[in-house]
């Protein structure tokens, strides 16, 4: 892993407790929720292999309140770590649609926000590309109310 990589991570890891979530993971019954849960349940984000994120590319959404706070880092670092894998290119859409902000601390918002412009910038595209900025421009301003 590269150096810069490696100091997204380390803001990361900062800022985001390990912790197990205290709520129900997911909230209905589907295959791919009880996947989930089944991936999920008893650990911490840092017991969570990337390749669940990579798996599970697209999920974040499907997470609870509690979990999406809890295991949102495992999508992050995952999105650092491959900048160009499946987990990276839905992070930006993910955090910029609607994201449950509930619980989420200047400090980790900061974090995501770093790593969001860390793939942005490391990714095929590359940080000017317009698709680019605009998805970064997009969560700063969505989670500007965070940071304020």
């Amino acid at each position: 892993m590269q150096r810069a990589a490696a100091s997204v991570i380390e803001v990361l890891e900062r800022a985001f407790p390990q912790r197990v979530a205290l709520e129900e993971i997911t909230r209905h019954d589907c295959d791919e929720c009880a996947a989930i849960r089944r991936g999920l349940a008893g650990r911490t984000w840092g017991e969570v292999p990337n390749a669940f994120a990579e798996e599970f590319y697209d999920s974040l959404p499907l997470l609870s309140p509690d979990a999406y706070n809890a295991y949102l880092a495992v999508w992050l670092r995952a999105s650092v770590e491959n900048p160009d894998g499946d987990a990276a290119g839905m992070i930006a859409i993910n955090l910029s649609h609607k994201p449950n902000q509930a619980a989420f601390t200047l400090s980790q918002a900061s974090a995501l926000i770093a790593a969001v412009e860390f793939v942005a910038s490391n990714n095929l595209w590359g940080a000017e590309d317009p698709g680019n900025v605009e998805q970064v421009a997009a969560v700063r301003a969505t989670w500007a109310s965070v940071i304020a």
